[in-house]
């Protein structure tokens, strides 16, 4: 049996995973938010955009994909890792604009630059430059941004450097000697790991992209639980192992992807080195003391009120229609006070705003909302993994 007539009994019209990772985009909460970030961040006219997160979260992926959708006919320029050096800069970033092998000194390479990017603002065609943020960025590349960020291509929001890394990307911007980088920066945002529930929906999305009849039944509840688990919801690291396991189960003539087909990566595989699963932070809401329902944080910003519109809604005469938000920043969480008539509680603390520590107790009217980590739903609390949109708490 030929390898199509395989997939054409498992009802696909090509492998679901491995293919050109541009070829479809999966637009789940976590990628759709980055994306709909990424779209106003890039019509701003601002220099700097930092998108951060693990590697294999889909930074790159989320990124080129905003390019198609929105700046079609712009000029995109890849940088690799961001030099130390304000000569390996300006050599870097005219190498993006294709002008490579030049040996010039720093103010000639300043002048080409400049008219470069004068003849592409007369042409109204945007510069993308994209780069890889190293461990360390150097106060003389940081003067140098501070140039660029001058120039008439970003006042007219035709110039800009996108910048992407990894979790040391947020320390170090924390670091005091990072403090002229940092108020350069007005657009930053985290691309999470998936939850589990997205994890399932990000393999029925691409079982179904691959042309599945049945993209529900591909995988099993099981294998999808251990593809998470062993991915730690990193979409670069589901693609390997769910294509291990999809392999596994075709060598073995089998019609569904058990969870006996997921393997860990074999020796060899860059997916080896990648972290455990993200602990995803919850929210247990707890009414008159009692556990009403716990919900995975799984966006980077909820608002909590009575009204409908709220992605949480409280639905008692104690919460006000637009109580309060939670916002998620640097890993962090951080209540707000919208001006409510009963205010918030922190702790027992009145408070207007308040970052939050795993345990602490935000009282809003008579609700105690407790952060904690949502690793399992306790027996006693209903467990909302989808959109926390369709969430309302009810008095009982």
């Amino acid at each position: 049996m030929t390898n199509r007539d395989i997939l054409n009994r498992l009802g696909l019209a090509r492998f679901p995973f491995g293919t050109d990772p541009g070829a479809v985009f999966y637009a789940g909460p976590q990628h759709r938010e980055a994306a709909g970030f990424l779209e106003s961040a890039l019509q701003s006219v601002d220099l700097l955009v930092v998108l951060t997160g693990e590697q294999g979260a889909g930074k790159q992926t989320t990124l080129d994909f905003t390019l198609r959708q929105s700046l079609p006919g712009a000029l995109v320029a890849p940088l690799g890792s961001l030099p130390t050096g304000p000569d390996d800069f300006f050599a870097g970033l005219l190498a993006g604009f294709g002008f490579d092998g030049l040996n010039a000194s720093r103010d000639e390479m300043r002048g080409l630059i400049e008219v470069f990017l004068g003849q592409q603002l007369q042409k109204n065609t945007t510069t993308i430059i994209v780069a890889e943020v190293p461990s360390t960025v150097s106060g003389a590349v940081i003067k140098e941004l501070g140039w660029l960020s001058l120039l008439n291509s970003v006042r007219h929001g035709r110039l800009k450097l996108v910048l992407l890394g990894g979790d040391g990307v947020e320390r170090q911007l924390a670091a005091p000697r990072m403090h002229a980088l940092r108020q350069m920066i007005r657009w930053q945002h985290r691309l999470e790991a998936l939850g589990i529930a997205e994890t399932r929906d990000y393999l029925e999305f691409h079982a179904e992209a691959a042309g599945s009849d049945r993209p529900d039944k591909l995988f099993s509840p099981e294998a999808s639980a251990r593809i998470h688990e062993l991915s730690g919801g990193l979409p670069g690291r589901i693609d390997q192992v769910a294509a291990r396991a999809l392999n596994i189960a075709l060598e073995a003539n089998e019609d569904t992807v058990g969870g006996h087909c997921v393997r860990p990566p074999e020796d060899g595989d860059t997916a080896k080195d990648a972290p455990p699963p993200r602990r995803v932070a919850a929210l247990d809401i707890l009414l008159d003391g009692q556990p009403t329902a716990r919900i995975s944080l799984n966006a980077s910003r909820l608002l909590i009120g009575r009204h409908p519109w709220n992605d949480v809604r409280l639905d008692h005469d104690s919460v006000s229609r637009h109580h309060a938000m939670l916002v998620r920043e640097g890993g962090r969480w951080t209540v707000v006070d919208l001006n409510s008539t009963n205010g918030i509680r922190v702790n027992d603390h009145v408070v207007r705003q308040r970052r939050l520590n795993h345990g602490d107790v935000v009282q809003v009217g008579q609700f105690r909302l407790v952060l904690g980590e949502g690793i399992a739903p306790t027996r006693s609390l209903e467990a909302v993994e989808d959109d926390v949109s369709a969430t309302t708490i009810l008095p009982g």
